[in-house]
C-alpha cells in the first residue's frame, strides 16, 4: 500500500488547483473594442517543403473573445486543383485568462503532409462570429424587444509555394517582415451590446448581452509578428506531437529532432490545470486523426 500517499498527495494538489482557479473568478470584460484576427503563417510567400506546417492565427485584444465568440474554419488546397480532395481544420473561440494572456494570443495546428513537398498551395480562411441587432420585423406581442442575434462571417485567401529542400520553418524569421503583399485578417468593431433575445439563446451562445458590431475591415497588413518566445512555443509543441506520438520512429523526418524532447522529459514539467487538459485533449486528437 506505499502508493496511497503518493494518490493522496496528488489528489490534494488536484483538489487546490481546482479550487484556485474557481477563486480566481475573471471579471466580466469591457464589451466594446476591436477584436483582430490574423492569419499569421503562412503568408503570400515562398516556403522550403517542411516536415511541420503550421497554420498560425493571432488575437489581438483577446478579451472579446468571449464577448464575441469568432470561429475559423480555413482549407488548403492544391493550387488549380480545387476539385480535389483539400486539407483543413477549424478553430473554435479558445478560452483565454483575460487576467494572464498574452497580447496578442496565438492559436495553431500543423500539418505533416502534403506540404513537405514541392508545390503551389491556395489557403483560403472563413471567420464567423456573433453579433446582435434590432429587427424592426421581429417586433412581436410575445416578445419583449426587437433583438436578433445572428452569425456573420467573411472570407480570406492566400497562395504560397513550396519549393527547394525539405527544412522545418522558421516562424520567428518568416513572419517578421511588417510588409507582406497580401495580408489575411479582420477587424471586428464591438460599438455597443443589446440584451441577447431570450427565445434565441443557444448553447453556443449563452451570454446575457451581445455585441453590437456596425463594421467589419479587412487586414491591409501584416501587423502581428511572432518573437522568438511564441515561435520556440509553437516549435516545441509540433515537435513533440510528431516525436512523442508517432508510433514507428522510423516514419519521423530526420529534419524533426527528437532529443529536445527527450532532455525535456527528463527535467521535472509543472502542468497548469487548463495546459495539461489542452496536452490531452491534443494528444488524444493527434492519435485520432493521424
Amino acid at each position: 500500500m506505499h502508493y496511497l500517499p503518493s494518490l493522496a498527495c496528488w489528489f490534494f494538489l488536484l483538489c487546490i488547483s481546482i479550487s484556485s482557479g474557481a477563486a480566481e473568478e475573471e471579471q466580466e470584460p469591457d464589451p466594446t473594442g476591436t477584436l483582430d484576427i490574423d492569419l499569421v503563417f503562412p503568408r503570400n510567400e515562398t516556403y522550403n517543403p517542411t516536415p511541420m506546417m503550421p497554420v498560425v492565427f493571432s488575437y489581438r485584444n483577446p478579451k472579446l473573445i468571449s464577448v464575441l465568440r469568432p470561429h475559423i474554419m480555413y482549407q488548403f488546397w492544391e493550387y488549380n486543383k480545387f476539385d480535389g480532395r483539400g486539407t483543413g481544420g477549424q478553430i473554435a473561440a479558445p478560452y483565454v485568462n483575460t487576467s494572464s494572456t498574452d497580447d496578442p494570443h496565438f492559436e495553431h495546428h500543423f500539418f505533416r503532409t502534403p506540404f513537405n513537398t514541392e508545390g503551389q498551395w491556395k489557403l483560403v480562411v472563413h471567420f464567423s462570429w456573433f453579433n446582435c441587432y434590432k429587427d424592426p420585423d421581429r417586433s412581436f406581442a410575445y416578445l419583449d424587444n426587437n433583438n436578433t442575434i445572428r452569425m456573420n462571417g467573411t472570407s480570406v485567401s492566400v497562395v504560397f509555394t513550396t519549393t527547394g529542400p525539405s527544412k522545418q520553418v522558421d516562424l520567428n524569421a518568416a513572419t517578421s517582415n511588417k510588409n507582406c503583399s497580401a495580408p489575411a485578417g479582420i477587424a471586428i468593431d464591438v460599438r455597443d451590446t443589446l440584451r441577447t433575445p431570450q427565445h434565441e439563446r443557444r448553447e453556443d451562445y449563452d451570454r446575457e448581452f451581445c455585441p453590437v458590431v456596425p463594421s467589419v475591415t479587412k487586414a491591409d497588413k501584416c501587423d502581428v509578428t511572432m518573437g522568438p518566445s511564441a515561435a520556440s512555443s509553437v516549435s516545441a509543441a509540433m515537435t513533440s506531437f510528431v516525436c512523442a506520438f508517432t508510433i514507428n520512429k522510423t516514419e519521423i523526418p530526420e529534419e524533426v529532432d527528437c532529443s529536445v524532447l527527450k532532455e525535456s522529459m527528463a527535467m521535472p514539467i509543472v502542468f497548469g490545470g487548463t495546459t495539461f487538459l489542452a496536452f490531452v485533449l491534443g494528444a488524444l486528437g493527434y492519435l485520432v486523426w493521424s
